[in-house]
């Protein structure tokens, strides 16, 4: 009887020692219990390839909260020949991935792998071929990617390969914090630290078709200045909102117009109005800012309506 006893007094000084200790820890230990793991590093690979594909390649470094056996990756352009591999604690294997399109044009990419404990380091890196990305806009040719991320991410890395033969034209957004020439191609690179929950990003390259003759290296050089002055203040200008890349006017009439049909998902007004989905992403942006529309999150895509008066 007195070992039962002895035990109830135990489990009491259990819980007061437990609760203690939760009272004591650092704020910070807590805030990053509110997700199943913390992203150290998110980087983006892009090479452009013909016929308007992309190669995208995405790597993550993570350490796991909780135990953890799976990776989900959300993307909204079709996915082909997609590979992973993942370094565990530094031994590097195969990942099992899959793919299942879940709403719209939302595709959901499962990498799969032993379950690993809270701590440990886990690098991955996903690679597909996609279309969508790469459009003709204008007369030129056109990079766009938008990536918005739910929570905090140390460092944020962005790459965009742009082959031999192709000349860089503005806009180009946000303005690269690198651009590396390697022969005739190009190289541009974005940075960005200590990324906060909810902080999204554009990216937006123009650039001319294929050219088949040699390209000077004074008009290389030259185009390179061209596109950081238009990048640089094509970014100044979207970041202080006073004017934007596009025609607003008369986009915002072709999307009132057909938003008086009725509501409509971002993905079909991506579709029906022929432009890219970053340039769509940043008309309906400001078009809810000025109180024409509003958008309705449903699962991870958008319902666009007019704004009730």
């Amino acid at each position: 009887m007195s070992t039962v006893k002895n035990k109830k007094s135990s489990r009491r000084k259990s819980a007061l020692i437990a609760m203690l200790f939760f009272l004591l820890l650092p704020s910070k230990f807590i805030v990053s219990q509110e997700y199943e793991y913390n992203l150290d590093s998110y980087s983006l690979y892009f090479d452009i390839l013909e016929d308007y594909k992309v190669k995208e390649t995405i790597e993550v470094v993570l350490f796991p909260n909780v135990p953890l056996s799976y990776y989900t990756f959300y993307s909204e352009y079709p996915i082909e020949n997609p590979e992973a591999i993942i370094e565990i604690n530094g031994k590097t294997q195969i990942a099992n991935i899959s793919v299942s399109k879940i709403v719209g044009d939302i595709n959901a990419v499962y990498i799969e792998f032993p379950e690993v404990s809270p701590g440990s380091r886990l690098k991955i890196r996903i690679s597909f071929y996609s279309e969508g990305m790469l459009q003709e806009v204008s007369g030129k040719k056109q990079f766009s990617y938008y990536v918005k991320f739910n929570q905090p991410v140390g460092y944020f890395y962005a790459r965009l390969y742009v082959p031999k033969g192709y000349a860089i034209l503005s806009p180009i957004v946000p303005s690269p914090d690198k651009v590396e020439s390697t022969g005739n191609a190009l190289i541009l690179e974005w940075k960005k630290t200590d990324v906060r929950p909810e902080e999204e990003f554009y990216f937006i390259v123009g650039f001319s078709g294929e050219v088949t003759n040699q390209f000077p290296l004074a008009m290389f050089l030259a185009t390179i200045f061209i596109a950081f002055l238009g990048g640089f203040f094509a970014g100044t200008l979207y970041r202080r909102k006073e004017k934007t890349l596009i025609d607003l006017r008369s986009d915002e009439e072709k999307v009132l117009e057909l938003l008086k049909e009725g509501p409509l998902y971002q993905s079909d007004l991506v579709k029906r109005l022929g432009f890219s989905k970053a340039k769509v992403s940043l008309l309906l942006r400001d078009m809810e800012k000025k109180g024409l529309i509003e958008r309705v999150k449903e699962g991870r895509t958008y319902l666009v309506r007019l704004k009730e008066s």
